[in-house]
């Protein structure tokens, strides 16, 4: 029998030892898969980088155990790592880490579990320089050292690599819901790829759920809590044959409603929960040195109401330079209200379309003070995600071969409005419909010798469909029209020509429909290896090496697939896409080009708004219309062009590299509680295949360096873990959402300027017609530096403390062709120099605190309480750094106080998230997102059997 078994044996993990020789059912197996061994397939995952790590801590096991738990379970033995996981295996902590020349945080499920923290953002809230940047299910992300933040771009990998039980997720997005039956949390900071998965640029997290056990465990809590929440967890396992076969199931339901109503239907709340999730895994131990672990979750089809959660309020009057901040009326207030001077006196009054329909600008529109939300489409986002990976593993005398094949799906479908209860946005919104395949196969050397390996390959295959919809309403032409052409078909209109005006205003987008496609298709191959030479019993030399190709191909297509009511009102084509309409001038008149069809089509348009006889010659209805009928026409085909704006057929950019990810590292250890280190890492973002506005623009690779000097200590007779370390990160070519001008946007912007307006009045319209196209580029370079530290103290008796913080300087070395922010829109110049300015979303200073109180009561009971603290300081969060995106700084508090029994087989606690009720914003310059989980307090009670 091998060590390994023989180890687990003597310690003794269940009440029942290992028999010498293998059971029947296992002699049996073994003799068939030693047949089989050789057709296991050659390229797989490797579970966690840290498992193939050595552990030499030399801590001994009672205080990583006590900082585990915090109770009298820390005489509990430790099994090493490398050994089969086929028993209960040990938690890990900071504390396993001592002997990493990285800097890494570790938060445990069972710390996770106190206060119901399962999702990115309460996450990230125990993780040293962890960040979530909230949005909904398919936009939010992780950023590591404020390196990350991104909107909505799956064409591009994220900074932040979240890796599950092995599983690399190419899209954040996979890992947007609620974790569960989880084993531990893991974030590894500086650029990750030198030990498996996918690779990270600014860093990993790596999530272990609860493995199957021989060990029969069971565990069933329910939650019930403010706005309606249930929250069900249930997770039962052990074995199935006797030594061979041992299964575990999990599965969360999470139910509320949201905090914020909506005044239009009061059946909805934004940020409801809805969510439903499932996992099932069995592992088979056929031999001594081969096991195998199947796993496969889901979480099906539900919609939860989350975009559109936004607080508005008066855009200022003035820009700095005493210029008028709408000089065009474009903005709600002046559809709404009505277009001011530069006094506040109304000299255009509001569109008469929406008056009288018990809604107004300052009443209903400016939702800010009554904090609810009030639009018609409330469908909401409908997420799916579900997966499944096998993960082999074979145990040779001296090493240890792992292989984890994987599939993962994930379906994103948004049905978005624009805010009110008018009939403007239909079906509007994006979709991802994105399939992921994986395989890697990794071989890593038991730790002991005077060198040890890690060595592996893996490819990863992503195909990815990325939608976007925009559908207009009956009330869309009048919202969309600007303030010449709403003059033309309403305000101005006489007698019976306002009728058709209103009629062409209708008509002119309702029931249309624009789609956008994205397909993109990668194949990302590495081959890579880490070694570590243990040169004296003080010093290692670390070195890792990853070489990777990238193959991608992205293809864009926009069309315009309904036409509504006023398909005959169409262009004739944009960029060679057909639409079929007929060709006018910019007063109405009919052009020359024009086909006889053409010419029919135009006369039918005279008939239907007119009355115009159509006769037998094409062209002459139309030719019988007055010049103010042609100009509402022209006014109408206008409306209809802009929204449309660009279509073109497939266009294909591909982008095809070679990337390197490099680390070293020296570590050395001047005493048994004393280890430090210096660290270079070398990383390559891959760059993507790109179109703006159906132009291939590629976006080039993004290059990281990373330099780290880091020190892990223990004190106070072991009961202080504490590590810390500095760093700088210079990045090249840094990838995030940029903003470029739209050519075509602020054409049509030019075009609606009032011909009436001149001086300063011309001058400040032009300045704001500019406008921008969201998409992903490159910024120059960027650099970040700063310190982090994590610690455990459990020296004062019943009490365990958790800490960690960083003070991070994130920001734009070379920036020259930043977008102008809203308030600096009067400048006459496009862009404008950020360099020297912190990153969005990236805060100076950021610390966690958890504190558990635990105390024996009434003889076979015990009393707990727990709290976290997340402090994070003020920061700047819209991609253009608008002084009207600062969130001020705020400490958010989870807290959690019960009962239980004293062999934990039961447990009562009142839990309160965001204790104090903070709720961060920005200022905003019109509208912002407010934070969507105010105070909440749940009773939830826990059965172990």
């Amino acid at each position: 029998m091998s060590n390994t078994l023989s180890g687990i044996a003597q310690k003794n993990y269940r009440s029942k030892k290992f028999n010498a020789q293998p059971s029947c059912n296992r002699t049996i197996l073994a003799t068939v898969l030693t047949g089989l061994i050789s057709f296991v397939p050659a390229v797989t995952f490797a579970a966690d980088p840290a498992d193939a790590k050595p552990n030499n801590t030399d801590k001994d096991a009672t205080s990583t155990q006590a900082n585990t738990t915090g109770n009298s379970s820390a005489n509990k033995p430790v099994q090493k790592l490398g050994q089969v996981n086929v028993r209960a295996k040990k938690i890990k902590t900071i504390d396993e880490k001592h002997d990493e020349p990285v800097s890494v945080s570790v938060v445990t499920g069972k710390a996770l579990e106190r206060e119901l923290a399962q999702d990115y953002n309460a996450i990230s809230k125990r993780l040293s320089n962890v960040t979530f940047n909230q949005s909904n299910t398919r936009g939010a992300s992780l950023s590591i050292r404020g390196l990350g933040k991104r909107a909505f771009a799956e064409t591009q990998d994220p900074s932040v690599l979240v890796v599950q039980d092995g599983v690399s997720f190419g899209l954040t997005s996979l890992g947007n819901f609620d974790f569960y039956d989880i084993e531990t949390v893991e974030s590894y900071r500086g650029p990750q790829g030198t030990t498996g998965g996918k690779g990270g640029s600014s860093g990993a997290v790596y999530v272990t759920t609860k493995r199957p056990s021989f060990t029969p465990s069971s565990d069933f809590s329910i939650t019930y809590g403010q706005r309606d929440t249930i929250i069900l967890k249930a997770a039962s396992g052990g074995p199935i044959i006797e030594d061979l076969l041992a299964w575990r199931g999990a599965v969360v339901v999470n139910k509320g409603k949201g905090y914020y109503k909506s005044e239009y239907d009061e059946n909805y709340t934004m940020f409801n929960k809805n969510r439903l999730s499932g996992r099932v895994q069995f592992l088979l131990t056929p031999t001594e040195n081969f096991s195998a672990r199947l796993s496969a979750d889901l979480e099906p089809h539900a919609p939860q109401l989350q975009n559109g959660l936004a607080f508005r309020h008066d855009q200022p009057l003035l820009f700095e330079d005493g210029s008028l901040t709408d000089p065009s009326g474009t903005t709600a207030r002046a559809k709404l209200y009505g277009i001011a001077d530069k006094t506040g006196a109304i000299v255009t009054p509001a569109r008469g379309w929406f008056v009288g329909r018990d809604y107004t600008y300052y009443g209903n529109y400016t939702n800010e003070e009554r904090a609810a939300v009030n639009f018609n489409q409330n469908q909401g986002q409908t997420v799916s995600n579900k997966g499944a990976s096998l993960e082999l593993n074979y145990d040779f005398e001296a090493s240890k071969l792992t292989s984890i094949t994987a599939y993962r799906y994930f379906s994103f479908d948004a049905h978005n409005d624009e805010g009110t209860p008018f009939d403007i946005s239909r079906d509007g919104g994006g979709g991802v419909y994105y399939n992921q395949y994986s395989q890697e196969i990794k071989i890593a050397s038991n730790p002991g010798g005077v060198f040890d390996y890690q060595a592996g390959v893996i490819a990863f295959k992503t195909d990815n469909d990325i939608v976007s919809k925009t559908g207009w309403g009956s009330d869309a032409g009048a919202w969309f029209a600007n303030t010449n052409q709403y003059n033309t078909l309403d305000r101005n209109a006489t007698g019976a020509n306002r009728g058709a005006g209103l009629a062409l205003l209708r008509d002119s987008l309702d029931d249309a429909l624009k789609r956008g496609d994205i397909w993109v298709k990668t194949q990302s191959n590495a081959i890579y290896g880490q070694g570590d030479w243990h040169w004296s019993e003080e010093a290692t030399l670390t070195a890792g090496l990853r070489v990777g190709t990238e193959d991608r191909e992205t293809t864009d297509a926009i069309l315009f697939k309904a036409n509504g009511s006023g398909g005959a009102l169409n262009p004739v084509s944009v960029r060679g896409v057909q639409l079929g309409g007929f060709a006018s001038t910019s007063n109405g008149n009919l052009s020359t080009t024009n086909t006889p069809e053409q010419l029919s089509l135009a006369d039918s348009v005279a008939n239907r708004y007119y009355g115009a006889a159509i006769t037998t010659t094409a062209g002459d209805a139309y030719n019988t219309l007055t010049a103010e009928q042609k100009n509402q026409v022209a006014a109408a085909k206008g409306i209809r062009s802009v929204q449309i704006g660009q279509l073109f057929n497939k266009v294909t950019d591909t982008y095809e590299d070679t990337l390197y990810t490099t680390h070293v590292s020296q570590r050395y250890k001047f005493n048994e509680l004393l280890t430090g280190y210096v660290s270079w890492q070398h990383g390559e973002k891959p760059g993507t295949g790109f179109n703006i506005n159906g132009v291939p623009t590629g976006v080039k690779p993004e290059t990281t360096d990373a330099f780290e000097i880091g020190v892990k200590s223990f004190a106070f007779e072991n009961t202080l873990t504490l590590n810390a370390d500095i760093f700088v990160m210079d990045i090249d070519d840094y990838q995030q959402a940029i903003r470029v001008v739209d050519e075509f946007t602020t054409s049509a912007n030019l075009a609606a300027i009032d011909p009436a307006l001149t001086g300063d009045a011309l001058e400040s319209a032009k300045n704001a017609a500019v406008a921008y196209l969201s998409t992903q580029g490159n910024v120059n370079k960027v650099q970040v530096k700063g310190f982090e530290f994590d610690g455990t103290y459990i020296g004062i008796e019943n009490f365990t403390f958790r800490f960690s913080g960083a003070y991070n300087d994130a920001h734009y070395e070379d920036f020259k062709n930043s977008p102008k922010p809203d308030e600096l829109a009067y400048l006459k110049e496009p862009f404008v120099d950020r360099s020297g300015k912190a990153l969005p979303g990236a805060a100076k200073w950021t610390i966690n605190l958890g504190a558990e109180y635990r105390h024996a009561v009434f003889n076979n009971f015990e009393f707990h309480t727990s709290l976290n603290a997340a402090y994070t300081s003020k920061y700047l969060t819209s991609d253009t750094l608008s002084s009207y995106s600062l969130v001020p700084g705020y400490t958010l508090l989870d807290g959690s106080i019960g009962l239980s029994t004293f062999d934990n087989k039961f447990d009562v606690s009142l839990i309160v998230k965001n204790l104090s009720d903070q709720r961060p914003h920005e200022i905003a310059w019109t509208t912002y997102e407010p934070y969507p989980y105010p105070r909440w307090v749940g009773l939830s009670f826990t059965n172990h059997f």
